[in-house]
This record gives C-alpha cells, sequence and structure tokens, in this order.
C-alpha cells in the first residue's frame, strides 16, 4: 500500500506541471476589449518616448507598459516601435491655443502575457503606429506656456500565430518630459524605462524624453476561422 502510494506522487506531480503549464499559454482570442476606465479589464498603462537630445531630435522610441498602481508591465507591453519625422501644425493665436504634434511610428514588438485574461496572451510583432499630441497652450506672465498635453494613437500588429490587433489610445495625458529650460526635470521613477535606437536602455547621459498616462484603451483581436466543408462528399469522406 504504501508503495503504490509513493508511485502516485510522480504522476500527480507532472500532471500538475502539464496543468499548470496549459494555463500558462494560451492562445490569443478573438473580441473587442477595453480598459478599466471604460468597464473592461485591460489595465490602463504608462508610457515614455525616448529622443535624443533634451529638447527635441530623433529617432523617437516608445515604450508602454500596463500599470496597475504599483507595478509595470504585468498585463501588457509594447516595446519600441520608431519614428523619424513629424509633422507640427501650429494652430496658436497670440500665443493661446494648440500645437498638434503628428508622428508615425513603425515596427516594434507587442506581449499580453498569461494571467486568465478574456483575450488570452501571446506575442507578436506591430507595424505602423500613428500618435497625435494636442498641447494646450495659455499665456502665463505674457509668455505662450504648455499647461496640458492630450494624446491620442493607434496601431496594428500581427501575433505569433496570426491573429491580428488592433490597439487605440483614446486618451492619453502627458505628463512630463525633459528640457533645456529646467534640466532638474527628469523622468520619475513608475514610468517605463527610456529605449534608444537600438532598442536597448538608453544611456544614462542621454534620458531624454516625454512621459505620461495610457487610457481609454480599445483593442480588438481577429483570427482567421478556417472554412469549414459542408459539401455532402465532405461529410461522407469525413466518415469513410
Amino acid at each position: 500500500m504504501r508503495s503504490m502510494r509513493l508511485s502516485t506522487v510522480p504522476i500527480l506531480l507532472l500532471l500538475a506541471i502539464v496543468a499548470a503549464s496549459t494555463l500558462a499559454l494560451a492562445d490569443p482570442i478573438q473580441g473587442m476589449y477595453t480598459s478599466t476606465d471604460l468597464g473592461g479589464q485591460l489595465l490602463t498603462g504608462r508610457a515614455a518616448t525616448w529622443r535624443s537630445g533634451i529638447n527635441s531630435g530623433f529617432p523617437h522610441v516608445l515604450h508602454a507598459q500596463s500599470w496597475d498602481g504599483a507595478a509595470l508591465g504585468a498585463q501588457w507591453e509594447i516595446s519600441c516601435p520608431i519614428s523619424s519625422s513629424m509633422t507640427v501644425q501650429d494652430n496658436r493665436v497670440g500665443g493661446v491655443g494648440t500645437i498638434v504634434y503628428t508622428s508615425t511610428f513603425n515596427g516594434g514588438t507587442f506581449a499580453f502575457f498569461a494571467g486568465g485574461w478574456p483575450w488570452g496572451d501571446g506575442t507578436g510583432t506591430l507595424g505602423a503606429m500613428t500618435v497625435i499630441t494636442t498641447v494646450q497652450y495659455v499665456l502665463i506672465g505674457g509668455v505662450s506656456t504648455p499647461v496640458a498635453a492630450v494624446v491620442n494613437g493607434n496601431t496594428s500588429g500581427t501575433f505569433a500565430n496570426g491573429c491580428t490587433l488592433v490597439f487605440a489610445i483614446g486618451n492619453g495625458v502627458g505628463a512630463g518630459e525633459t528640457t533645456s529650460l529646467n534640466p532638474a526635470i527628469t523622468k520619475p521613477a513608475g514610468y517605463p524605462t527610456f529605449l534608444d535606437g537600438t532598442c536597448g536602455p538608453a544611456p544614462a547621459g542621454q534620458q531624454y524624453g516625454s512621459w505620461g498616462s495610457v487610457i481609454t484603451i480599445t483593442m480588438q483581436i481577429d483570427c482567421a476561422v478556417p472554412n469549414e466543408d459542408l459539401s455532402w462528399s465532405g461529410v461522407k469522406a469525413a466518415y469513410r
């Protein structure tokens, strides 16, 4: 009796390992999903966009991660889309109004981590990404001064298994950026690492760029369904 109990231990252990690995790996699941501020389960996030100079300079490299209030990247991550150009539209009148910055990013990767989420999990590559930043200016002491920034963006990509992704940000909020007007301003803790043009962490002497929150997210996953043979000949062939 004792030997029988001992012999079942490795089997039970193996079954537990297989079950855990099955739970840890799940294909992406087709559907539309929204962030928590829209009533969904997708965590909102934080982003940091690196640039080569304290005020400006290309390339710009994006790094965005989910944020649960304590930890970055527990649920999802977008890493290393790169932009080498930007268009600027200045709508200010007498120093009051908006400046709109439009950037197209290309490449990079995305990851959705295991956790029993309704969309499953998986990794993949990104295509083009459009990011539109609208900065509001007012006069302070007679000087046109930025006081708020709103970010909208969208991107698409392909999972490793062929499913496709659309990821749209409806209302990102700028929180800060480096500037030669005040070199003491640096990216605070709790925001993603600045990634440089090599997609690695930017050097300590080049911690330049902007950072903010990623909110109001809508995500769509589509997975192709193979055509089913519904003909009578096909049905008969299946049972031969």
